[in-house]
């Protein structure tokens, strides 16, 4: 029974890499809002479907999911792909660095420390402006941060907010992605035909986490629209892209539909708009 405490450190490991994907996927902060004479729709009805919470802005320390480490695999694929098609002397030899097994120099730890490089900027690389407009739109909504003044303030305030939660949240991300891929080329060079991979595993529960969130936001859909009629608001209007993403981005994670939209429907409602 000599295997046996070595499939068992296996099933630790990936217990404990399982737990941690989980907790990079659905991590964050949440940033507190407060409403200029409105309540929360759910509040005010008694026989609203939709339970109270306290109204928030969601800050995930890894929006992107699983995305940077896909992205890091192809992108670090990309030299071994070009040295097959072009046979050239350079590519080899980006390819021989980038090789875990004969990293020049520095040996495997080139490519592992490009490796957890790359998975970290892709995790706090933004290409949307995403602070100002959240600010834009929380003031179209009457809602504002405690204690923060809106315009400039506040959107100075969001902006070091998801700083500091995408930063950790690639920290996190790139340690764990890396110390799989460690993990992956321990066990291959050691168990000729081992075939699973943290890896894999990783992407796959950040994969699975995320179809439960779709899951779950269209499974509350029902519930949702009936709300809606009652306030004589469909749900194509709620839906409405022109409106910005807090119209049509629906989460289970605290309603934040509700959050952010139930408190202003009566003035949307007179107004005719979303």
């Amino acid at each position: 029974m000599s295997w046996c405490p070595y499939v068992l450190g296996l099933l630790g490991v990936f217990t404990l890499v399982t737990m941690w994907a989980v907790v990079v996927t659905e991590g964050g902060r949440k940033v507190k809002l407060q409403y200029y004479g409105f309540k929360l729709a759910s509040a005010a009805r008694d026989d609203s479907p939709i339970t109270e919470v306290e109204p928030y802005i969601p800050f995930n320390i890894n929006p992107a999911g699983m995305q940077p480490v896909l992205t890091t695999n192809y992108l670090l694929a990309v030299p071994t792909i070009l040295a097959s098609l072009l046979g050239s002397p350079f590519w080899e030899h980006v390819k021989e660095i980038l090789n875990p097994e004969s990293s020049i120099g520095a040996k495997p730890w080139v490519y592992y420390a490009i490796y957890a490089f790359f998975v970290f900027l892709f995790n706090i690389f933004d290409i949307a402006n995403l602070p100002k407009e959240i600010s834009d739109y929380l003031n179209k909504m009457g809602a504002r941060i405690p204690n923060i003044k809106p315009g400039k303030a506040t959107i100075e305030y969001l902006t070091k907010i998801q700083a500091s939660t995408r930063f950790w949240g690639g920290v996190l991300l790139s340690f764990l992605a890396t110390t799989s891929t460690i993990l992956d080329h321990y066990l291959r060079r050691n168990n000729a035909g081992f075939a699973i991979g943290f890896t894999s595993v990783l992407i796959i529960v950040g994969s699975i986490i995320e179809l439960r969130r779709s899951y779950q936001a269209y499974n509350v859909m029902p519930s949702l629209s009936k709300a809606l009629r009652r306030a004589e608001i469909s749900i194509p209007q709620i839906l409405s892209v022109d409106e910005g993403p807090f119209c049509w981005k629906i989460t289970p994670e605290g309603w934040f539909m509700d959050i952010l939209e139930w408190p202003v429907l009566r003035q949307k409602r007179k107004e005719s708009k979303c």
